[in-house]
């Protein structure tokens, strides 16, 4: 009866105990989470899916630990399993463990109860962790997906290893007796080529609440900025410690800062730093003080002091970096900086006056620029451009990682020696702009002068700055003239048509606009000048260092339109001009007025190739050319011009007749006496010199039934140029002279040496001499006044009435003041005298010639303007 009861009752408890195992078995994520929430941190909550059993263990697809807002992790696929004959007896194997590192800062911060608690020992801690083995195939990181790989936790006889293998990091951490801590490897692959490689070997500390006795952490950056792997060295013992960074190989010494802990403050006290990374070496300072460290991030105060020394050829500066005592709350900070000093470079100087406040999450700060705030540099930026003063006044702006916000304003002062001196204001507000990115909306204006043009001009406009994207949607830009040579242009402005806009992206760069360049006259060298003229012009290319320019220029009445276009590429402005076949008098105005020169018909076409550069001044080449021109002369008219001129200019010298020489072509030049098939060819340069002289050849004029040629002229003159003249006919030139008192014909040949620079004469033993029989006649009233005041002189005069010249010569001298001296040598006979008796005639003649064409100009002068009116009447009446 007993053992019945016995047998029952022991039933019974094994049916309970198997239904209450089953029902907690069944209940586990119900159950285990409620239960876990004692141990895990405020707002943290543990979910999990139903366990299944496997052999020699327990399977969980799925195990997650969340908040209300998000997921902190997840473990995919994890399995518990016993395994006796090995070491880790308790094996935990998990297929993935996602991160979010977002949820962390997330998390509500926890409340701390005054409680005392006694700190836990470091070893006995790691003696009650049993022999066990973690592996997870995949650690993810959600917000550094770079670095995850595979984490591997194994006892070994003297420790317990811990590693983490992937691509970007590598991690092999040993805890060797419990009583060291050593770091074997630690290998991240950063952005940007640079590598952080670490090793340490720590003393592990008595509790979790005291620092390790002594240690000594090396750790190695490999930067893709700087030369040299650097080399970080910590080491302490006891309270107090150095951190020194230097080169790896015993370079340079980059950092010595010593450190001591006690139970309120960490102190870095009389800190030494260098930096030679950059184009110029930095030293300074460095003073840092954390109170209250114990009680945790949300109580510490921290008090720095940084301060940056540079040196350059403008002098030594200081950069002064410092924090007063501050608490720092991670999640709100309110921090205040204050950046002064001078930083020097070369010649350049920066200066700052920066008073600062650091606000929000530490994670992802924001700057505060102060009122005061003002950043300022001057110096060289080229070998040509000195920024005298540049002012960057920021007081009211923030800077976040998103950019800029707020007022961003610049005031540039500038001068270079070749472009001249210039003033910009920028004025404008900035939405999460940094460059390329955000937006930036400004307008601008300032003066300057421009000195290779001697212009003193004025900018006004606006425009912004979004993304990639920068555009001037307005430009109104004024010269007072502008000059080149003794070219000047009157009153010009340059205005936009369409906005220019740079989009900056590097795959699909452009740059395009359309301007507008007005100027109310244009005057040349010489005399001429264009009236109102404009410019429009279309700008496209890949950025404002690289682009084309394709326009019209054209000027009132109906000059144009001239074809121009130009490429710049940053260093030198090339361009071309076309100026289309017109009628040759459109151009009356490019003709001084002094020359007393109207254009009547014909038609003129031009081009030219140009180069600008700075050191290099103005290149062009190109050629003029004029088909049968015809115009009204101050003394005649012309006809029948034919003209080509190829020409280059390099900076102040011309080179006239390149490849062929300068042809002149003139058919009828009807000027106090008629010239026809006029000739002349030109080539050299200007000015000449005795290596780069200027020659004048082919010249030939057919006139008084005769012609007049010159073989060569060459400037600088060395030789007489030889004026030929060959069978001119007296008859006519007598008749061009209106001499009443005598008359010659018959032709005569001669030959001038001519110089255009001697010190005294113009012709210097010249001759003419007749070339076929000469006759002389006087007038009779002339002889028989000379008969009747001197009976000799009559009888000598009546062998001259009339003279049939068989040979004569003539010496001709001609100064350069005009002074003419003919001296003639005469032999003929007079038929109504004597026929057979030889007359000898010696002569000899003085006269200003200079002031005989004056004095001959005057009648021909009338004559020439009649025959103009009386043209212009009959147009009109047409």
């Amino acid at each position: 009866m007993l053992l019945r009861k016995t047998i029952k009752w022991t039933g019974m408890i094994l049916l309970g105990t198997s239904l209450i195992g089953t029902a907690l078995w069944v209940s586990i994520p119900r159950w285990l989470p409620v239960v876990a929430d004692y141990y895990l941190p405020e707002g943290v909550t543990l979910s999990l899916s139903q366990p299944k059993l496997q052999p020699m263990g327990v399977s969980v697809e799925n195990i997650a630990l969340k908040t209300e807002s998000c997921t902190l992790a997840n473990l995919d696929n994890f399995v518990f399993s016993y395994q006796k004959e090995q070491i880790d007896k308790l094996q935990f194997n998990s297929q993935q463990l996602a991160i979010d590192e977002k949820c962390f800062s997330m998390m509500p911060a926890s409340k701390q109860e005054e409680t005392v608690t006694v700190p836990l020992e470091i070893n006995s801690l790691l003696t009650s962790i049993p022999h066990l083995s973690v592996n997870i195939d995949n650690v993810f990181l959600k917000e550094n997906s770079r670095y995850q790989g595979a984490l591997q936790l194994k006892t070994q006889n003297n420790g317990r290893l811990i590693s983490y293998q992937g691509k970007n990091a590598q991690l092999a951490i040993f805890i060797r007796d419990n009583q060291w801590l050593d770091i074997k490897q630690l290998k991240v692959n950063l952005p940007d080529d640079n590598n952080i490689e670490l090793a340490a070997e720590i003393a592990l500390p008595l509790d979790i609440a005291s620092l390790p006795e002594k240690g000594t952490i090396n750790a190695t950056l490999l930067a893709s900025d700087y030369a040299h792997p650097l080399v970080f060295i910590l080491e302490w013992i006891g309270q107090s410690g150095t951190i020194s960074v230097a080169e790896q190989g015993g370079g340079h010494a980059l950092a010595l800062l010593p450190w001591t802990v006690t139970s309120e403050n960490i102190v870095i006290e009389q800190g030494r730093w260098e930096w030679f990374g950059l184009d110029q070496p930095l030293r300074g300072g460095v003073n840092i003080n954390i109170a209250q460290w114990q009680k945790g991030l949300a109580d510490l105060r921290l008090t720095a002091r940084l301060n940056v020394m540079t040196e350059g050829k403008a002098g030594k500066g200081n950069l002064v970096i410092s924090i007063p005592e501050t608490a720092v709350n991670w999640l709100d900070a309110q921090i205040p900086i204050q950046i002064t000093g001078v930083i020097n470079k070369e010649l350049m100087q920066a200066t700052a006056q920066l008073p600062v406040k650091v606000t929000g999450m530490l994670t992802n700060p924001t700057i505060e620029f102060q009122s005061g705030s003002l950043f300022r540099f001057k110096g060289p930026i080229t070998e040509t451009l000195t920024v005298t003063d540049a002012r960057l006044p920021l007081a009211g702006t923030t800077l976040s990682s998103k950019g800029f916000n707020g007022r961003l304003n610049a005031i540039v002062v500038a001068q270079d020696s070749i472009w001249g001196d210039y003033r910009i204001h920028f004025q404008g507000k900035a939405i999460d702009f940094l460059p390329d990115n955000g937006t930036w909306q400004w307008r601008y204006w300032g003066d300057g002068n421009l000195l290779p043009l001697k212009a003193r001009w004025d900018i006004a406009g606006t425009g912004y700055w979004v993304d990639k994207l920068v555009s001037f949607e307005k430009l109104n830009t004024g010269f007072d003239v502008l000059k080149y040579q003794h070219t000047v242009m009157t009153a010009p402005r340059l205005s936009l048509l369409s906005p220019f806009r740079w989009n900056r992206d590097d795959k699909t760069s452009t740059f395009n606009g359309k301007l507008k360049l007005t100027s109310q006259r244009i005057d040349f060298p010489a005399g001429g000048f264009l009236d109102k003229t404009d410019f429009i012009a279309t700008v496209s290319g890949k950025s404002p260092f690289n682009f084309n320019v394709k326009g019209e220029l054209s000027a009132k009445p109906n000059i144009g339109p001239i074809a121009i276009n130009t490429r710049w590429d940053g260093a030198r402005l090339r361009g071309q001009m076309r100026w289309p076949l017109q009628p040759i008098d459109v151009f009356q105005s490019l003709i001084p007025a002094d020359l007393g020169i109207t254009l009547d018909k014909g038609e003129l076409y031009t081009q030219a190739d140009f180069s600008i550069a700075p050191g290099q001044g103005l290149i062009a080449g190109g050629h003029l050319v004029v088909k049968q021109g015809g115009m009204w002369l101050k003394d005649g008219i012309l006809e029948g011009l034919d003209f080509i001129l190829p020409w280059r200019l390099n900076g102040d010298e011309w080179q006239l007749g390149v490849k062929q020489p300068v042809q002149l072509r003139i058919k009828r030049i009807n000027n106090l006496f008629e010239m026809t098939d006029i000739t002349a060819d030109l080539k050299g340069f200007y000015p000449a010199t005795e290596s780069k002289p200027l020659v004048l050849s082919n010249v030939n004029v057919a006139m008084l039934d005769g012609t007049l040629s010159l073989a060569r002229l060459a400037i600088p003159q060395h030789d007489a140029a030889i004026i030929s003249i060959d069978n001119i006919q007296l008859s006519h030139l007598f008749t061009l002279l209106k001499v009443t008192q005598f008359a010659a014909s018959g032709k005569v040949s001669g030959e001038f040496p001519f110089f255009i620079s001697n010190n005294q004469w113009i012709i210097k033993d010249g001759w003419l001499a007749n070339s076929s029989y000469l006759t002389l006649r006087l007038d009779k009233d002339f002889v028989d006044s000379i008969d009747n005041n001197n009976m000799s002189a009559g009888v000598a005069m009546a062998w001259l009435r009339y003279l049939e010249i068989s040979r004569s010569w003539t010496r001709v001298n001609l100064s350069n003041l005009g002074e003419l001296v003919l001296e003639a040598e005469i032999r003929g006979t007079n038929p109504l005298e004597d026929k057979r008796r030889q007359v000898n005639f010696n002569y000899r003649h003085e006269e200003n010639v200079f002031q005989l064409w004056r004095s001959l100009r005057f009648g021909s002068q009338l004559e020439e303007w009649l025959e103009k009116s009386l043209s212009d009447l009959g147009s009109e009446s047409e």
